[in-house]
């Protein structure tokens, strides 16, 4: 995937709301750097976005593998370098070593009814 341009005023087209999983999440790699810098959580009309990064470990990628943000029920978004689970809806940690403290939510919004896009 190539590195993606913000326009003038920082946000960012990065898909097609028809390309995210009813259940699910899909990251977004937007520097081209080959590691997903934003991720999206999808379940049913629930739609956000987070930073790739824990409140545990600054900067450390949190899936084991490229769009595996979820736990097996979808029910919280997991780092899996340590175990934090993190509820959808806000990204505030219920279990682990941060627990407490959120995870960088990232600014979305839906254009013409199907594209997401993102505020970076």
């Amino acid at each position: 995937m190539q590195a993606a341009t913000p326009d003038a005023s920082g946000w960012i087209r990065l898909c097609e709301l028809s390309e995210l999983p009813e259940t699910g999440a899909r990251g977004f790699d937007l520097q081209g750097r080959g590691t997903d810098d934003m991720f999206i959580v999808r379940r049913g009309d629930l739609l956000r976005a987070y930073r790739n990064s824990c409140p545990h470990w600054p900067g450390a990628s949190m899936p084991w593998r490229k769009h595996a943000y979820l736990d097996g029920k979808a029910e919280h978004i997991v780092c899996h370098g340590h175990g934090a689970r993190f509820r959808l809806e806000n990204g505030l940690c219920v279990l682990g070593p941060c627990q407490g403290r959120l995870l960088e939510a990232v600014l979305l919004r839906i254009e013409e009814g199907r594209y997401v896009s993102a505020l970076v």
